[in-house]
């Protein structure tokens, strides 16, 4: 009977504890930054619907020379910056796309699919031509594809003589003729990991081509940054150097894609939404945001997820919502209709 009042205090201290560490929890979920707090400015187009183009999930978005360029399933399509659908790029009659590219000065469409066949459209939907690349890039297994400066940039896996993986980024002439390449690396951390990073993309920073790989390790991602960062590692000299065929130097792959005043990286490959992630840092300010995403406090779309780069050298990114999400601001739009693309412009 003594241990009564014992057995009764743990019990109201462990209930306190609960009742503490639940109610902590309830109050990190609420704080989700919002939209107005790293841009002034989002468009918003209804991105048309009809039998031609039925879009569900949007795997990337491109903009060039006043068009919109969706790839959605098997095929990119091209609007216009009022969301009219204008036609469909590619022709269907080829392997699952891994990538796509735009050729603003050519007008051309350059679809890479999972055989490492490239094949290039013009904006209209004409098939011009289909080539190999392993004709070019032997023995490499392209990720990622991107047009910039007259010239067309490709990001690689291989297998070393020694058996282990390695990627590469390589600078490819129109003719995807091979002119330069380097040995990619990722950036110092200041700690001991290993490869834990998603497949890299490319991207245009500052007139610069980068590598994006975000990081499975999101428990670490500001330290990682805060280290990058203050080591000096984002200055242009040591991230971008010279591309020389066969060199020792490499090229340097980053956890987060490069903007003139935020860093971010967004990973969602997790089959389990807690491991996902969208990273914010502001360099102006030293802030990262809350990694649940940013609540939508201009069309009241709820939480936003993923922001990816639709224009980086206007500092625009985008997100795309649909169905219940979209009522508020489009009320007469179905429910089944193509998804609304979101275009934010990042404050300076």
């Amino acid at each position: 009977m003594k241990k009564l009042p014992l057995l009764l205090f743990f019990l109201a201290v462990v209930s306190c504890m609960h009742r503490g560490k639940t109610s902590s929890t309830a109050d990190e979920s609420e704080k989700i930054d919002s939209l107005s707090e790293i841009s002034q400015k989002i468009t918003a187009i209804p991105l048309e619907t009809n039998p031609q183009c039925l879009l569900s999930a949007l795997k990337q978005v491109k903009q060039a020379n006043a068009y919109i360029f969706i790839w959605n399933g098997n095929d990119i399509y091209r609007f216009n910056y009022q969301g009219a659908f204008i036609n469909c790029v590619s022709q269907s009659n080829h392997y699952p796309v891994r990538s796509f590219a735009i050729n603003p000065d050519e007008r051309q469409v350059v679809v890479l699919d999972t055989l490492n066949l490239v094949h290039t459209y013009s904006f209209e939907g004409n098939l011009l031509h289909t080539d190999d690349a392993e004709a070019y890039l032997p023995g490499q297994k392209i990720l990622d594809i991107l047009y910039h400066d007259n010239f067309l940039w490709a990001v690689t896996e291989t297998i070393s003589a020694s058996n282990r993986f390695e990627k590469w980024l390589y600078k490819l002439d129109l003719s995807f003729r091979l002119l330069e390449g380097a040995k990619i690396a990722s950036v110092d951390l200041g700690r001991f990991y290993l490869e834990d990073n998603v497949n890299p993309k490319l991207f245009v920073s500052n007139q610069h081509v980068c590598v994006y790989s975000p990081s499975f390790a999101k428990e670490k991602l500001l330290a990682d940054t805060l280290y990058i960062i203050a080591s000096g590692q984002l200055n242009p000299g040591k991230l971008f150097p010279y591309l020389d065929y066969g060199n020792v130097f490499p090229a340097y792959s980053i956890p987060f894609l490069l903007g003139k005043r935020y860093l971010f990286a967004s990973c969602r490959t997790h089959e389990f939404e807690r491991e996902n992630y969208l990273f914010c840092f502001d360099r102006k300010t030293n802030k990262a945001f809350n990694m649940n995403g940013f609540r939508d406090d201009f069309f009241q779309t709820g939480v936003v997820k993923d922001l990816q780069p639709f224009d980086p050298a206007n500092q625009e990114f985008y997100f795309c919502k649909s169905g219940k999400d979209v009522t508020a601001t489009f009320p007469e739009r179905e429910k089944d209709a193509n998804p609304v693309l979101f275009v934010v412009r990042l404050n300076g």
